[in-house]
């Protein structure tokens, strides 16, 4: 423990001196954006301002149903005003695809940052703040803020650190969920953070017209090897029957992880004309990050996610084969 404790202080002293000495701040969120990425950039911005740093956040991809209830949409995307920062910093990007088309802009910076949690990093940034122990990236923004000025954090703050813990924990009920997890969360609670809501919001709430594309994709789910893997797919007439878009099937992935004796579900979803979107979620004998990785993504041993070109059967087939090996 005492090995990961040195690397861990390190990363974070290192981190801290860039973005002290930083005057101008890009934050950049990763491709199909959750809640980690994006609030905690948003929350890393909030505490800068009062710094009197400017900071921007960038993030190419559409923002995840429920995320606008915590944090205004027009504080992303919404300056392009420096050509070159300071400093370029990724939020839980594990790689440099998944900074999307902001890349030539991130690494552009007179210095680049990585602040991540998964352990497929691949430590693209010229410093690189990873623990792939955390169960959020969410943990790292948050000692990293209080290390620079405990003061910083406020209620505001504190609501967008928890979200990003909630959601990217499963609210809590992933392996990923460590003792610091867990204590920070306590602490960012003193700050009069609603819990109830937050969970309520994404884990609990259903609009109606995603409630009938769950339905809908629930439907026509397949399973193969005896069970053990279960698939559900999102296209075109889906979204266009239901009145929702490709952002409001996430998560719906975990209805199948949670059947007793599935050990792997897959979702796919269409994002474009033969472009897939792929998440997968795992039980405890197989891993997520592995399967995704053999298709150039990545995540965590219980969910992960990537990309995929082709024809829907041919991507089913393709995904089966690597969940059956995984097996």
């Amino acid at each position: 423990m005492k090995a990961k404790d040195t690397v861990k202080k390190m990363g974070m002293t290192e981190a801290i001196q860039t973005i002290k000495s930083a005057k101008t701040i890009a934050l950049f969120c990763h491709i199909n954006p959750d809640c980690d990425t994006i609030c905690s950039a948003l929350a890393l911005k909030l505490s800068l301002d009062k710094l009197g740093k400017t900071v921007h956040v960038f993030c190419d991809g559409e923002m995840k149903n429920g995320v606008d209830r915590v944090f205004k949409s027009e504080l992303v995307n919404r300056d392009r005003s420096i050509d070159r920062y300071d400093l370029c910093a990724a939020i839980d990007c594990g790689d440099r695809n998944r900074v999307g088309s902001y890349y030539s802009l991130f690494k552009n910076g007179f210095t680049t940052l990585c602040i991540d949690h998964h352990k497929q990093t691949d430590n693209f940034a010229k410093v690189n703040y990873v623990e792939s122990f955390a169960g959020a990236t969410a943990e790292l923004i948050y000692s990293l803020i209080v290390k620079i000025d405990a003061s910083l954090i406020d209620s505001h703050i504190a609501t967008l650190l928890y979200t990003a813990l909630v959601t990217d924990t499963g609210n809590f009920s992933f392996s990923n969920t460590g003792e610091r997890t867990l204590r920070i969360a306590s602490e960012l609670l003193r700050f009069g953070v609603n819990n109830s809501d937050i969970s309520y919001v994404f884990y609990k709430e259903i609009r109606l017209p995603v409630f009938k594309l769950k339905a809908r994709a629930i439907g026509k789910a397949q399973f193969f090897e005896n069970d053990k893997i279960g698939v559900i797919t999102f296209e075109k007439e889906d979204f266009e029957a239901t009145g929702t878009t490709s952002a409001d099937s996430s998560n719906i992935v975990n209805e199948l992880i949670n059947i007793s004796g599935v050990e792997i579900a897959v979702s796919i979803t269409e994002v474009k004309p033969h472009s897939y979107k792929l998440s997968v979620r795992t039980g405890k004998k197989a891993d997520a990050s592995e399967i995704a990785g053999a298709f150039g993504g990545g995540g965590h041993k219980n969910a992960a996610g990537f990309m995929m070109n082709g024809f829907l059967g041919n991507v089913i087939d393709d995904v089966l084969k690597v969940c059956k090996d995984n097996l």
